[in-house]
């Protein structure tokens, strides 16, 4: 397979979870924070190039500085800010590796006439005209690709902006470069600035300016900026990322942080009532990741509101076996065995549920310098209500189970 098949794969998976949060990942992960987001962004785009050009912010300003020029959006999406650029210049193209997102993009702005959008390889813009576009933009993208894939869209933009034209994009860059597996698609890559400044120089570029964006990651411990840079010489090198990957799977950093991102959504949609797009997106979640407990016992809770015991049972089942080491897992599923009056399955599960439990308990006494006195805490918390759950369970399946058996 190649990376780029891989990274198709990725975005089209993720677009047909919901291509709106994949594209905005705003906090609130709904249709309103997208669009805001949208708005806040494409301001900060625009003002940038006034900046530049000491003029004040303001749309007529904007869109008179723009109305004769091409606008490229590298990493579309959607067209969360293709589609309203698009009002400030004479043409606007969205570019992006999934076909679904593209899909879904022509259908959300197919009445704006002066926007078109195209689904690429993933590593090139072999449909746009060699300098044929005057600015290029592009926001949480480039920081989410394979470090040779961004090599070769920063020459793939030398090559199509025009003269002078500009490429104003979002990145990361620190004095210590941070990269994850080279086949992953969503964590976030950090250039150095010696990195930083040869994918500009091969590209033909030169930085005009740097701007902070107001966010701090809490991981990475900084900042990303807008970068505004300029076309002042042809690109030193043709584009070219062709390369085989040996596993096609995703690897384990990508795959958690895709699944809490998806955990992430579905608890959203729960917030706002909307339950069946929840169960959905953690269905996603298990299929992306079937051995990890969470997905289930969030599934569980949204079952159990519903009084569908037959559904939970199901789900439960099915998280047994695929984790038979969650201690959580075995505890609802003895309660919703006791609930449908099995007791006796009850009193089984209970008992798979004592042994973990004990297990964890041992183990968390002999970790104990390795946690920080909270985590110690939350886990002697977490480890107490389980039992103290399991005890009550207990004595409600014995007294059942002896009931029947004098039936």
């Amino acid at each position: 397979m190649k990376i780029q098949d891989k990274m198709k794969q990725d975005w089209d998976r993720r677009a047909q979870i919901d291509p709106y949060y994949w594209v905005a990942a705003t906090q609130e992960a709904d249709l309103e924070s997208y669009e805001n987001s949208a708005q806040i962004d494409c301001e900060a785009f625009l003002k940038g190039f006034l900046k530049i050009k000491d003029l004040e912010w303001s749309e007529q300003v904007a869109k008179t500085l723009f109305q004769d020029q091409v606008l490229l959006d590298l990493g579309s999406g959607i067209g969360r800010m293709t589609a309203p650029l698009a009002s400030y210049f004479k043409k606007a193209i969205g570019v992006d590796v999934s076909e679904q997102m593209i899909i879904k993009a022509k259908s959300l702005h197919e009445t704006i006439e002066n926007l078109s959008f195209y689904s690429n390889s993933g590593t090139d813009l072999s449909m746009v005209e060699p300098a044929s576009v005057d600015v290029v933009c592009s926001y949480s993208v480039l920081a989410h690709l394979p470090i040779d894939v961004t090599e070769s869209y920063f020459l793939e933009v030398g090559k199509i902006l025009k003269p002078q034209g500009y490429f104003r994009y979002q990145f990361w860059v620190s004095s210590t470069a941070n990269h994850p597996n080279d086949q992953d698609s969503l964590s976030i890559h950090v250039y150095d600035e010696d990195h930083f400044e040869r994918l500009i120089s091969q590209a033909g570029l030169k930085v005009i300016s740097r701007e902070e964006i107001d966010y701090f990651d809490p991981v990475l411990q900084i900042k990303p900026l807008w970068i505004t840079a300029q076309k002042v010489a042809e690109p030193q090198g043709i584009a070219h990322v062709d390369r085989e990957i040996k596993d096609s799977a995703i690897s384990e950093e990508e795959i958690m942080l895709e699944y809490d991102l998806i955990l992430y959504l579905a608890q959203k949609y729960q917030e706002r009532g909307e339950n069946a797009e929840a169960e959905r997106v953690l269905s996603e979640a298990i299929q992306l990741e079937p051995n990890r407990p969470e997905a289930y016992l969030h599934w569980t809770s949204l079952r159990l509101a519903l009084d569908d015991l037959t559904g939970t049972t199901t789900i439960l089942e099915e998280l047994t076996t695929k984790c038979p080491t969650c201690t959580e897992g075995w505890l609802y599923l003895a309660q919703v065995f006791q609930a449908s009056e099995q007791p006796f399955k009850a009193l089984e599960s209970l008992e798979k549920c004592d042994k973990l439990l004990k297990k964890e308990q041992k183990a968390l006494v002999q970790s104990k310098g390795q946690w920080s006195d909270e985590e110690l805490t939350q886990q002697q918390e977490r480890l107490l209500s389980i039992d103290t759950h399991r005890l009550s369970l207990l004595k409600m399946a014995q007294k059942d189970a002896l009931k029947k058996r004098k039936r």
